[in-house]
């Protein structure tokens, strides 16, 4: 081989790398531009998007505007008004390098500057395309800067084939304003895609009270605030109440100097603080904005800002930790559950990722509907509810009572007799044991008992039947049926949901697409080591789809992956489990007697899809005899 040869790259290559590390979709240029925007002086900033920022992204905002040699200058790379010597570099107060992002955006797009000074009577307006300034001119603009920025990557097709979908780029930019939003409560942020409004955000003095908007009003009434300041270290932190927990960590936003960063410390230092409230492997609801002091932080570790590094990161974990752990032993949740002591949360499989602005309709009216449907019902079956518990207590009773006066009976038997072999113990009922045609829709419906078991009476003897194992063994036969195709209702995403995964993972998707398409999951790989989830099955009622998908993939991974039949059958059965009534749903006498029915028409129906009895029968012989008849 001969002697590599060494050039000097040519200024547009130059600009293009930089830009690769600077623009990896069009949130990111929306980041740059909005701290430019902030670090302007802008009280009022618009971004408008179409095509997810690919077609247009554009800032508008009311801050100092630029002098015509300013924005020239700003488009030359290394020019920045944020800093003057190296020492500034451990005192940024700024959100970034005003000039530094604009050349880069600049030569992967065709880029138009429009800015105005409050005291010059013209703005400045600049063309580039690819690097190359076209034009310069004066026209009129209000105050302010405006940045328009067209045909992201067009021509750097080998970036531009790796971006997602519309909805997909739109979601990604909807949730960087909104962070935005939270760290600034005192601007006015618009976002629209498309020409429809996705974020309005008026100033608000109070960051609790923006906080509580964005997350809507399910989190908002079980949000907290704490503060504090240790070792120099100040924390303001809005916690959600721990039954809000979810399987991954997208609720917990971390704020440094007004930055969004990820940082591993940070997040064990809140999962720590709320201690044994939240169970292991799952993450509460949290919004935390630390300051500390001027050199303490580095936050050029990473091209666009998001992770920082501090000089002490244990004083502010710790100081992290200490505000998070004061606030919790403060909160009203511990005085709901008794008083001190673990918190025992139920449900939490059920507990929605929180929503964006974009996501939809908060829950709360669907909450309300619920409430009211459930008192209706509460009210009508109250007497027959209530009827059927005291029957079967006064089974219960009856059958302890006889089954003393037979213990009374059997030690007179035995010191009148001499001693024989022991016999084998009697059953008291029979178990899940084979059932004729229409045996369940023969049965007479009494009611539930503890809000489980369907009290019913059969011919000769009293059935209970296990509620969920029952319409579980039902929608696994009616899903089968259909081989996951036909009958199962897809929910496509507005924008679709990502999660990270492994490389096991993402070359098994590659394999099991369809088979996923067949039980209503359309999922894809998302960059080198994410997912994006487009469309989940519609009929989960007690899980989040996308972390039932992530737990399966994780354990097909891990064993090999089963055949395209075992996938299809084990999804087909954790979507039954998921959408079907369970311990504690009330079910009217209508319902009830459908389902009793629905088990004539299954296979197995005595048998749960889990191997556990559906039903329990207890001959009304044995009941007499229990009571000495």
């Amino acid at each position: 081989m001969g002697e590599p040869v060494i050039a000097v790259l040519a200024p547009e290559v130059i600009d293009q790398i930089a830009a690769g590390e600077v623009i990896e979709r069009p949130a990111s240029v929306v980041k740059e531009l909005v701290d430019n925007a902030i670090d302007a002086g802008a009280r009022t900033i618009t971004v408008e998007t179409l095509g997810g920022g690919r077609a247009l992204v554009r800032v508008v905002d009311d801050g100092v505007g630029m002098s015509r040699e300013s924005a020239l200058l700003a488009l030359q790379r290394h020019a920045t008004s944020k800093i003057r010597s190296v020492g500034d570099l451990w005192g940024l107060a700024s959100m970034g390098f005003r000039g530094e992002a604009l050349p880069s955006i600049g030569s992967v797009s065709r880029m138009t500057i429009t800015t105005r000074r409050a005291g010059d009577l013209a703005a400045t307006r600049i063309v580039i395309d690819a690097s190359r300034v076209t034009s310069v001119t004066e026209v009129g603009a209000p105050a302010g800067t405006c940045i328009e920025v067209s045909d992201l990557l067009y021509n750097l097709p080998a970036r531009l084939k790796f971006l997602k979908g519309e909805a997909t780029e739109a979601s990604h930019i909807t949730e960087l304003v909104a962070k935005v939003a939270m760290a600034h409560p005192e601007l006015h942020l618009r976002l629209r895609h498309n020409g429809r409004t996705a974020l309005e955000a008026p100033p608000d003095r109070d960051g609790f009270a923006r906080a509580q908007a964005l997350l809507g009003g399910r989190i908002a009434a079980r949000l907290e605030r704490a503060h504090g300041e240790e070792s120099g270290v100040r924390v303001s932190a809005y916690l959600g109440a721990p039954e809000l927990a979810q399987a991954t960590a997208r609720g917990v936003q971390l704020f440094v100097g007004k930055r969004p960063v990820r940082d591993r410390g940070l997040l064990h230092a809140v999962t720590m603080g709320y201690g044994e409230l939240v169970p292991r492997g799952r993450y509460p609801i949290a919004i935390v904005h630390v300051d500390v002091p001027a050199g303490a932080v580095d936050v050029n570790v990473h091209p666009q800002k998001l992770e920082v590094r501090f000089s002490d990161a244990g004083a502010v974990h710790a100081a992290v930790r200490h505000v998070v752990q004061a606030c919790v032993a403060a909160a009203p949740w511990r005085a709901e559950q008794g008083g001190a002591g673990p918190l025992h949360v139920s449900a939490l499989t059920s507990i929605a990722p929180p929503r964006l602005p974009l996501d939809g309709t908060p829950a709360t009216a669907l909450s309300a509907r619920y409430a009211q449907q459930l008192a209706q019902a509460s009210r009508g079956l109250e007497s027959r509810e209530h009827q059927a518990r005291e029957w079967v207590e006064t089974i219960r009773s009856g059958t302890r009572a006889a089954r003393a006066a037979e213990a009374a009976d059997a030690r007179i038997a035995r010191a009148a007799r001499p001693p024989a072999a022991p016999e084998a113990p009697e059953l008291v009922a029979e178990g899940s044991g084979p059932t004729a045609a229409g045996f369940f829709g023969s049965l007479r419906y009494l009611g539930q008992l503890d809000l489980t078991y369907l009290v019913c009476d059969g011919d000769g003897e009293l059935v209970l039947i296990d509620q969920h194992s029952a319409h579980e063994r039902v929608e696994l036969e009616r899903l089968r049926t259909h081989e996951g195709v036909a009958d199962i209702a897809v929910q496509r995403l507005l924008f679709p949901h990502t999660i990270d995964a492994t490389a096991a993972e993402l070359e098994l998707v590659g394999r099991v697409g369809e088979a996923l398409a067949h039980v209503g999951y359309e999922v894809e790989p998302f960059g080198a080591s994410s997912l994006a989830i487009k469309a989940v099955p519609a009929g989960l009622r007690h899980t989040d789809p996308t972390q039932l998908l992530r737990r399966l993939l994780a354990e097909w991974a891990a064993e090999g992956a089963p055949s395209d039949e075992e996938r299809v059958d084990r999804l087909l059965a954790e979507i039954a489990c998921h959408s079907v009534v369970r311990a504690g749903d009330r079910l009217s006498p209508s319902e009830a007697e459908a389902l009793l029915k629905n088990l004539d028409g299954v296979q197995q129906p005595a048998i749960g899809p889990h191997g556990r009895p559906i039903l329990l029968r207890l001959p009304l012989a044995e009941i007499a005899r229990r009571f000495g008849r």
